[in-house]
C-alpha cells in the first residue's frame, strides 16, 4: 500500500472515530476484497458464505475502532489480523453446539490427505492447491464438484441455484454431501 493509500486511511480511520459513520463504508470498500479472501479460505456447509463475510467485517470494525497510527503497523496488516481472529472466533464458537450452522465449516487451506502415517510423510505427500484440486474433483460427482467450484467462487446458494438451473435445497444437499466426502477424505 503507497504512503498515499495508507495516509487515506489513516485518514478515514480519523475521521470514523470523530462520528462520520459513513467512513467507515469507505473503509469497507478498500478492504472489502480482503474480507471476502480471507472468508473465502473457510468452506462453509448450511449456512450461506454471507455469515463468514459479516463476521470478517466485524473483523474489520475491530481493527478500525482499535487501530493507532502510532504503533507503527501498517493498518493493512492490522486489518487483516483482527479479520481472521474474528472469523476463526466464529469458527470456534460454532464448535462449540451453540451453533450449528457454523460447526460445519472447514478451513480449506489446511486440508492435507489423510493418508500420511508420520510427519515425514505428512512432508513428503502435502498437496500443492492444484493437486488438492484434483483429488477433490476425483471425489466428487460432476454436479458436485461444480457446486463446489462455483461456491468457492463466492456465489451464494440462490446463485448457485440459477447458475445450475436447481432448486436451492438441491444445492444444500450437494453441499452437505461435498462436506462429508471431504471429511471422509482429507484431514483438516
Amino acid at each position: 500500500m503507497n504512503n498515499d493509500s495508507k495516509n487515506g486511511v489513516n485518514r478515514l480511520i480519523a475521521r470514523y472515530k470523530a462520528g462520520y459513520v459513513d467512513a467507515f463504508d469507505k473503509i469497507c470498500e478498500q478492504f472489502g476484497n480482503m474480507v471476502k479472501s480471507i472468508a473465502r479460505a473457510y468452506f462453509l456447509v448450511g449456512g450461506d458464505r454471507e455469515d463468514l463475510l459479516q463476521e470478517g467485517f466485524l473483523g474489520l470494525l475491530k481493527a478500525v475502532n482499535g487501530y493507532e497510527e502510532e504503533h507503527g503497523i501498517a493498518f493493512s496488516t492490522y486489518a487483516y489480523t483482527c479479520i481472521l481472529n474474528n472469523i476463526k472466533k466464529a469458527v470456534r464458537k460454532a464448535n462449540s453446539k451453540t451453533n450449528l450452522l457454523l460447526s460445519n465449516a472447514i478451513p480449506l487451506e489446511t486440508v492435507t490427505l489423510i493418508n500420511t502415517k508420520n510427519p515425514e510423510d505428512l512432508m513428503i505427500t502435502t498437496e500443492t492447491g492444484e493437486e488438492i484440486k484434483n483429488e477433490v474433483k476425483k471425489l466428487l460427482s460432476p454436479f458436485e464438484y461444480r457446486v463446489f467450484e462455483l461456491y468457492l467462487s463466492g456465489l451464494s446458494y440462490k446463485e448457485i441455484a440459477t447458475e445450475t438451473e436447481k432448486q436451492t435445497k438441491s444445492i444444500d444437499n450437494a453441499l452437505k454431501r461435498i462436506k462429508e466426502k471431504i471429511t471422509e477424505n482429507f484431514k483438516a
